[in-house]
């Protein structure tokens, strides 16, 4: 059996084609997974609250508000997307709670994102060099080297609804397939709550274009497609009507439906998609890729800013073929790229307050029209070597440029919005066996939550907030730990921020000795 493993093995890569598929898979797994953990330092207050959530089911069997097994986490006031949490829980529960264990998740589906998209260029377009583009492309896109480092739990949804999409096109040959494709379009669903919206649209298009084309698929599959798709949607069909008060809260032992403090349902309006403003708003964070925030973009752009004229020569080419195609009622996977692009485009333009991460349904299908504008580049000239060549070497210098910045200087940028040093606060606290604390309001609730691995009963227990109830809960003090500094105040320690300007009064001259963890110090009477 080895042997003849081998020899398949050899097989496989004896092929050109193949040869260039292994060398930008391992480029790309290279570039997600070198300082993996370490970059970015830190940890954002979000992915913070997943992982706490995480900790908390698998240790306790509650979340953080107390709920068993909750389809959308009360977390900050306002909810959470839980499907991050629930896939780090094994890592949580095996290795601890820590940066590496609650950023698996997205570092997985980040690499498998991979040669999936290969295979659904391939499926497509039936040609393994297009594929290859568009893996390549990906592979060394800033964007998603990014977002496959860091546990955001709304930055699963690109590779669920690309798994979702991929399986769909196959299932039209392999009809057992759609079965797949409804339980990644299902997880879409609590990866993000804006999938809410484009998951519904992408599944209707996609239906209505196999239906005007008359395509043969068997509708065993198709209505277990169906099935498994709302089997899986219901319990967030409940947490809306629970949320909008239909029904009361569903607390169970084994399942939880809660009720947010706020519902935020007014961030998605349909009415927008008639506002100029919005459209202004979309074109310009494509033609910029950069919304300023340091955790989505640099100033690299997500694929590179020169790839912006790519992305609309590949929207002409999926327009022209979806056109000439329905025309003639005639099937062609293509067209699913197109339905998929224009579900994400209408969803993202419905958004209050739009940028890069809330707007990530819209990322896969552009990088798909860099691909399919660039092959149609390469394929209209006659001199394609020269051509692929000078792409190529472009892309490279551009990756090059921006792994020198990214993988040397992005944490200096980074370190204050992700709270560097406080997770190293909390630990020297917890070291000196301090029994009361006293927390700078710089740092978020949730990460030290996450750093002191808080228990959760004694949490629920111990849990005043200063704002409650709201959208964004602001806690003041909770087990040990009291939020804003009282240097008047009884406490054996304090946390306090280096950049406060209150910090002199913890100087060795009244009496403090101050240990200093990057953005951080504690600071301890002799």
């Amino acid at each position: 059996m080895v042997a003849r493993f081998r020899q398949k093995f050899i097989d496989f890569i004896s092929v050109r084609s193949h040869q260039y598929f292994l060398l930008i898979l391992l480029l790309g797994i290279f570039l997600r997974v070198y300082q993996f953990g370490t970059l970015p330092i830190g940890l954002n207050q979000d992915e913070a609250f997943a992982g706490y959530e995480s900790f908390s089911l698998a240790h306790y069997g509650v979340d953080s508000a107390g709920y068993h097994n909750p389809v959308y986490f009360v977390s900050w006031g306002s909810g959470m997307n839980v499907l991050e949490s629930y896939l780090a829980i094994p890592f949580v529960w095996l290795f601890g709670l820590s940066v590496y264990t609650i950023r698996m998740p997205q570092l997985i589906c980040g690499i498998l994102s991979l040669p999936v998209l290969y295979l659904l260029l391939k499926e497509v377009t039936g040609n393994k060099r297009t594929a290859l583009i568009g893996m390549g492309i990906l592979v060394i896109s800033p964007w998603h080297i990014m977002l496959s480092r860091w546990g955001l739990e709304s930055n699963l949804a690109p590779a669920f609804l690309l798994f979702g999409l991929y399986f769909f096109v196959r299932g039209v040959k392999k009809n057992v397939c759609f079965i797949f494709s409804a339980i990644c379009y299902g997880l879409a669903l609590y990866a993000y709550a804006i999938t809410w919206a484009v998951v519904p649209l992408m599944v209707a298009g996609s239906c209505l274009y196999l239906l005007w084309t008359k395509t043969k698929f068997s509708w065993k599959y198709a209505i277990s497609f169906l099935v498994i798709l709302f089997v899986l949607a219901l319990p967030l069909i409940l947490f809306v009507l629970v949320n909008n008060g239909v029904i009361p809260e569903i607390k169970t032992d084994f399942i939880s439906v809660p009720k947010m403090l706020v519902m935020r349902d007014s961030e998605i309006k349909f009415n927008n998609l008639f506002n100029g403003e919005h459209y202004y708003n979309l074109m310009n964070l494509l033609i910029k890729q950069n919304d300023g925030l340091e955790h989505n973009s640099t100033e690299f752009g997500l694929f590179y800013r020169f790839s912006v004229p790519f992305i609309f020569v590949g929207m002409g080419v999926l327009l022209l073929n979806f056109v000439r195609n329905l025309r003639k009622k005639t099937y062609s996977a293509e067209s699913f790229l197109l339905i998929a692009l224009v579900s994400a485009l209408a969803v993202s333009l419905m958004l209050e307050g739009m940028n890069i991460n809330r707007v990530n349904g819209i990322h896969i299908p552009l990088l798909i029209c860099i691909t399919l504008g660039l092959s149609a580049i390469f394929n209209y000239f006659k001199d394609t070597k020269t051509l692929v060549r000078v792409t190529a070497f472009l892309y490279a210098v551009a990756l090059v440029f921006f792994c020198s910045f990214y993988f040397t200087k992005y944490n200096d940028n980074i370190r204050d919005n992700f709270r560097s040093g406080a997770g190293e606060a909390v630990a020297f606290v917890n070291e000196q066996g301090f029994e009361k604390v006293n927390v700078d309001s710089s740092m978020y609730y949730p990460q030290l939550l996450f750093y002191d691995q808080t228990n959760t009963l004694e949490f629920l227990e111990t849990v005043e907030y200063t704002n409650y109830p709201a959208a964004f809960l602001s806690a003041k003090h909770f087990t040990k730990y009291t939020f804003g500094i009282d240097a008047n105040g009884n406490y054996d320690a304090y946390i306090i921020a280096n950049n406060d300007g209150a910090k002199w009064q913890f100087s060795e001259a009244n009496g403090y000795t101050l240990v200093e963890f990057d953005e951080f110090a504690v600071a301890y009477r002799k």
